[in-house]
């Protein structure tokens, strides 16, 4: 998941508002880089007998109520383990 924000300040506090309500409130883990205007993350939903869609629907709602986010970019359902990772940098929704 790459994030773009319409703010390069307050970052700390957005990072940690992100992982506290969106990511960890749903039962996820989380762990990329960023700075700024932009965090690159891979959001570990858990696994699939788990309803990982739903998982991800929150977090997406999460982000489309915030008025700092500019746009946002997921990527498909991967294992991480065993999976293929696709560099999303290129795409922001």
């Amino acid at each position: 998941m790459v994030i773009t924000r319409n703010a390069k300040n307050g970052f700390d506090d957005f990072l940690d508002a992100f992982i506290l309500e969106a990511v960890e409130a749903n039962g996820c883990f989380c762990g990329g880089v960023g700075c700024g205007d932009k965090l690159d993350v891979i959001v570990e939903l858990g696994r699939s007998l788990n309803d990982v869609s739903s998982r991800m629907q929150k977090i997406t709602s999460w982000l489309d109520s915030r008025p700092d986010i500019q746009g946002y970019r997921i990527g498909d359902v991967f294992d991480l383990w065993n999976g293929d990772y696709k560099d999303l940098d290129e795409e922001i929704v």
